[in-house]
């Protein structure tokens, strides 16, 4: 059975370390944390103060709006602090994000990251040495020379996770990263025929064994005694994820539907661009409903990962009611 691990979503900075608790008393593998509500490493430092053995991972840290300096000693620090727990989770995120948000350069995602990943490891795995670290690619140069950092890591290789949704991204994880975070709009028919291929000949192109390689699965699960309740709130996280262009070849078996939710969205229309998510897009693209259901479902995805990701729907519907379906998740799948 794969290991369980859950998403924060979205959680009140002073809440994280209790959460991180519990996730972490409930027997959860990995606790990771978001971008777009918290700056990510933050959460996770609180975290780490407060848990012993849980994993912790950013899920994920935009990997273009920092220098891969500052990242790589965020995640020496974060290693420390947690005692060798800590998971580097990248992902490249939208263009108009990374140029509109932050007017930083996007250039090509896939040789972008990759270079991206080399000076990381670079320097997480060199900084304590004292010697010169050099690095020069399209992207990135770096000549670092009379300095070194005063500490030695805490493990000589800091797992890095990549996230992606297309072949391309993910062919690229399985090629340079440690692991691929999925994510949480993957339906079953989308993980047999894109990302599993995606994967295997990522690997083979980098002549890596699968068995070194680390597949996550994400999931928007939705969990409740209510459950009209329970579909309409992975209803809504749906309907978000239905407005981003880079995720319309997810939404293709679904036309009609993913037309309205676009339309819905252009008026404003929140409420309509969830009523606009069918039935049996929820049953594609999340699993919602009652705890025996949603047991049920998880079996299918357990068979094709190492671990699976637990995301409480945290869109279009309100903080709290993304705290109960966390809560949920806790009692349904904790030990």
């Amino acid at each position: 059975m794969s290991r369980y691990s859950l998403a924060l979503g979205v959680a009140p900075a002073d809440e994280i370390s209790r959460l991180a608790r519990q996730a972490e008393e409930a027997g959860f593998d990995t606790l990771w944390a978001p971008e777009m509500s918290h700056e990510p490493f933050l959460p996770l430092a609180a975290a780490a103060t407060s848990t012993s053995r849980i994993s912790l991972g950013t899920s994920i840290a935009l990997a273009f709006v920092r220098s891969p300096w500052v990242t790589a000693l965020s995640a020496l620090d974060m290693d420390i602090l947690s005692g060798g727990r800590f998971i580097l989770g990248l992902g490249t995120g939208l263009k108009r994000l990374n140029e509109r948000w932050h007017g930083v350069a996007y250039g090509k995602p896939t040789p972008h990251i990759k270079e991206c990943i080399q000076v990381i490891r670079l320097i997480t795995e060199n900084a304590h040495l004292g010697e010169p670290m050099r690095f020069s690619g399209q992207y990135y140069n770096l000549d670092i020379q009379g300095w070194q950092r005063p500490y030695t890591p805490v493990r000589e290789h800091i797992p890095i996770f990549l996230a992606g949704v297309r072949e391309g991204m993910i062919r690229t994880a399985a090629e340079v990263a440690d692991g691929l975070l999925g994510h949480a709009i993957y339906s079953l028919p989308w993980i047999r025929q894109t990302v599993l291929p995606s994967v295997a000949r990522g690997l083979a192109q980098a002549g890596r064994e699968r068995e070194r390689f680390h597949l996550c699965l994400s999931i928007c699960c939705a969990v409740g005694k209510d459950r009209a309740a329970a579909r309409r709130a992975a209803a809504a996280t749906i309907a978000f994820y239905a407005t981003v262009k880079t995720y319309e070849p997810l939404f293709a078996p679904f036309p009609s539907e993913y037309r309205r939710i676009q339309e819905a969205d252009l008026r404003g229309d929140s409420p309509a661009m969830v009523d606009a998510v069918s039935d049996e897009m929820i049953d594609v693209f999340a699993v919602a409903g009652t705890p025996d259901e949603a047991r049920g479902k998880l079996e299918a995805y357990g068979e094709l990962a190492d671990s699976l990701c637990l995301q409480p729907p945290d869109q279009l519907i309100d903080p709290a009611e993304t705290d109960a379906y966390r809560q949920a998740l806790l009692a349904t799948f904790g030990r």
